[in-house]
């Protein structure tokens, strides 16, 4: 990954980029020639995404992939793919919380891509990971957008590392959400290198500017990062409390609401 080049392009479409507050709060890039992307394909993605993402595999150097988990109908992959027509990118999503996504998602490919450019896996994200079928090459710009519980988001970071370039770009989406934020610190806090650029947070889900949050990671490669084993110390205590009791409350909470509404749906 060619960083100065990304970083350039960044400023460019962004002059308050070194500014995090007024980056956060930017309703656009200077380059609005992908906004239509999100007028055709439905999804869950801002302008200013779209641009981030397609600055990174802009600067792609030779035997590097752009690697995208969590695809939903497509327009994260169009978006990073325009800049760059013969970047090899790989993606995968097993459409576990939006059915009929999988068809749509297809027909994304067939009508904004080139043809092969973009190789999509059907399947469970940390499968696709220990599977790497982008190797030998290295992933030099990275997109992780997959389930954001405490656990998911860790694996999604974790299990990417070993396949990273050197000085590659890691955005991660969704991370408005605690549980999120709290995976990211745990894995970096193992890398000496591998350090937080952007954190933008938004004031609610759905917003225009960066929808539900951005982090930004920079990762150069140490000497001793193929020691380092995952999950690290301090794992189990988060899921625990994350996943196990937060994220199983707003289930129960999320179900009792169901419940009560299909009551007064048969119970008028």
């Amino acid at each position: 990954m060619n960083f100065d080049a990304f970083i350039a392009r960044c400023r460019a479409q962004w002059p308050e980029f070194a500014d995090s507050r007024r980056l956060a709060r930017s309703t656009h890039p200077t380059d609005r020639s992908l906004a239509h992307i999100l007028a055709e394909i439905p999804g869950m993605a801002t302008e200013n995404k779209l641009r981030l993402l397609n600055c990174a595999v802009a600067a792609l150097d030779p035997g590097e992939v752009y690697v995208e988990v969590g695809c939903y109908k497509g327009a994260s992959i169009v978006g990073a793919a325009t800049s760059n027509p013969s970047a090899r990118i790989f993606a995968c999503d097993n459409f576990s919380q939006f059915d009929g996504a999988a068809d749509a998602l297809r027909r994304t490919l067939d009508a904004h891509t080139a043809p092969g450019q973009v190789i999509f896996h059907d399947m469970d994200f940390r499968d696709f990971l220990a599977a790497a079928p982008w190797t030998p090459a290295r992933i030099g710009a990275y997109f992780y957008d997959g389930g954001h519980s405490f656990a998911d988001q860790y694996d999604g970071l974790a299990l990417a590392i070993p396949h990273l370039a050197d000085g590659a770009v890691v955005i991660i989406d969704d991370t408005n959400k605690r549980a999120a934020r709290s995976a990211n610190r745990l894995v970096a806090r193992a890398l000496p290198d591998f350090k937080l650029i952007l954190n933008l947070r938004t004031p609610r889900n759905h917003s225009p500017t960066w929808w539900n949050g951005i982090q930004l990671y920079r990762y150069q490669r140490s000497p001793n990062d193929a020691a380092i084993k995952f999950p690290t110390p301090g794992f189990a205590i988060r899921k625990l409390i994350y996943d196990d009791i937060f994220l199983e409350m707003k289930h129960r909470r999320r179900a009792r609401r169901q419940t009560k509404k299909d009551r007064r749906s048969t119970n008028p």
